[in-house]
């Protein structure tokens, strides 16, 4: 039996019509392709994006500012 907010379900962002702008870790790590112990590691030093916090015990990442960082990795070896 589904909800009216079934949709909202982590599971079910694997869908592309719905791709949430703010991402926690996991989702922000796997969106870019790696593990979320590289990805925290990659933030603190200083190489991937830093998250935005909105509220207290909120830490997310902007996912243009993602796709910015990713962008810029083109051209590197």
């Amino acid at each position: 039996m589904s909800t009216p907010f079934e949709w909202l379900r982590v599971d079910n962002m694997k869908n592309e019509a719905l791709q949430p702008r703010g991402m926690r870790a996991p989702m922000a790590s796997a969106y870019c392709g790696m593990g979320r112990s590289k990805f925290l590691d990659l933030v603190a030093k200083g190489i991937a994006p830093k998250p935005k916090k909105p509220s207290v015990g909120v830490t997310i990442w902007d996912r243009r500012d993602l796709d910015e960082w990713l962008d810029s990795l083109e051209g590197r070896k």
